[in-house]
Order: C-alpha cells, then sequence, then structure tokens
C-alpha cells in the first residue's frame, strides 16, 4: 500500500509533506494570528525554540515548539512519552560532538561508551543554538535513532511544556494474509496482520505473543513498546491523533 507522509497543521488544518511542513508553519497566518494573540495578553515574552524531530529515515516526524530555557531533559521526556517509552532504558542527546545524558545517579559524568558527558538538565539555549542539528537515542540494546534540528527561534509565550505543531498521520498497513486494515506487527515473522488472522493459528502460526501493536511512532515493533506506557502524572497523546 502507498503511504503518503503528511500530516495536519495544528493551526490551519491543512495537509502537507513531511519536508514542506517546516515552510509552511514558518509562514502560517493562522498560527501568527495565534502568536500574536497569546503575546498580547502577558508583559513578559521569552525566546522560543521551533523544533523539527524525526526517525532516520523521516517516515515518522513532529514539529514542536518549546521554551528555549526548558531542559533536554524535559525534551527526553516528551519523546518517551509520546514515541518511546517502554521499559525506562538508558537514553543520550548528540549535539555538537557532545553527549548529554541523566548523572543524577552516576559519580563521574561518564556516558555510555565511558566518554565525558554533560547533564540532561542542561537547557536547550546553552546546548544548541538556531540552525544546530542534534541526535537522540534511546535504548542502547535495541536502539531507536531520532534526529533533531532548531528551525528557528522566535519571541513570544506557550502555555503548554511542548506544543506539538504538526505530526505525521498514522499510517495504514494491510494485512499480509486478507488485505484488511492490520492491527499489529509480528516480531518473529515481521508481518502486518489483523486481530483474526493473527489470532487463527492456521493461517498465523507465530505466538500472538510475539505480537506487538502498531503504532504511530518510529519505535513500532521494538522491544516491548505499545504506545501505551503508563505515566502517573501526564496523559499519553492517543497514538492516532496527528497533534
Amino acid at each position: 500500500m502507498e503511504q503518503k507522509n503528511e500530516g495536519i497543521c495544528r493551526f490551519c488544518l491543512k495537509a502537507f509533506s513531511g519536508s514542506a511542513m517546516s515552510r509552511h508553519l514558518r509562514a502560517c497566518e493562522v498560527k501568527k494570528k495565534k502568536d500574536a494573540e497569546e503575546m498580547t495578553k502577558v508583559k513578559t515574552k521569552y525566546p522560543i525554540y521551533y523544533l523539527k524531530l524525526s526517525s532516520y529515515n523521516n517516515n515518522y516526524w513532529l514539529h514542536v515548539e518549546m521554551k528555549a530555557a526548558s531542559t533536554l531533559r524535559e525534551l527526553d521526556d516528551f519523546l518517551r512519552r509520546i514515541w518511546l517509552e517502554c521499559c525506562g532504558h538508558l537514553s543520550m542527546f548528540t549535539i555538537n560532538g557532545i553527549g548529554y545524558e541523566d548523572t543524577e545517579d552516576q559519580g563521574d559524568i561518564d556516558d555510555f561508551w565511558g566518554r565525558n558527558a554533560e547533564s540532561i538538565d542542561t537547557s536547550l539555549v546553552k546546548a544548541m543554538n538556531v540552525g544546530n542539528k542534534f541526535d537522540y537515542e534511546y535504548d542502547f540494546g535495541t536502539t531507536t535513532y531520532v534526529k533533531g534540528k532548531v528551525i528557528v527561534a522566535r519571541q513570544g509565550v506557550l502555555s503548554e511544556t511542548v506544543r506539538i505543531l504538526a505530526r505525521n498521520n498514522p499510517y495504514i498497513f494491510e494485512c499480509v494474509e486478507c488485505d484488511q486494515q492490520a492491527t499489529d506487527y509480528c516480531t518473529e515473522c515481521e508481518a502486518f496482520l489483523c486481530e483474526q488472522c493473527l489470532s487463527d493459528s492456521d493461517i498465523h502460526e507465530c505466538s500472538e505473543d510475539m505480537a506487538l501493536p502498531i503504532v504511530n511512532s518510529p519505535r513500532m515493533g521494538e522491544c516491548g513498546y505499545t504506545g501505551d506506557y503508563d505515566f502517573d502524572d501526564f496523559s499519553v497523546p492517543d497514538q492516532n491523533q496527528t497533534f
């Protein structure tokens, strides 16, 4: 099935490809109007970073805004909650050749590979500038790689820690057995299957325990990721939401 790499702008609700979305968001008149309205309500404004985050193959992507004073830990927390968290694995940012990770429980600040590492509690503005690219890794065993870039900065206000501007639409996969819409991915035979075919042992011989749900995330089918990790203090976005 041919898949369109598109998403919906949160503000004007128009569809754009992943490659065109950043150009649109910088020009979107509806967004500009909302940003201007928010700035009239407060006296104190601050720098805001617009970030593009994507899987290495660009199939999965997010466009977000965060305060420039926000920490990498807050960005890490967001990525875990919306895309990655399954078993509490380690993670790390690499920005301008420097590693940033959780150093709270480490006596010596060394990253996973023994190199000198900075704290993940470093602010975005101290770690990177507009135009900088960065890498992020979650789980050093079954690793999911994410790349990011600071697209632009603006002065304004945000009512959210992370504001999702746009997100790729969920992909639709066909069951390899019956061509109906698939609901699960078998990690043993690497096949997409509908619920009925998955549960019929005459059709699909692998154990149902080897199947993971299809989710709108680059971690789909990896480790134990199901897209519904239980966070006590956060309502995880529906994996089928576009923003």
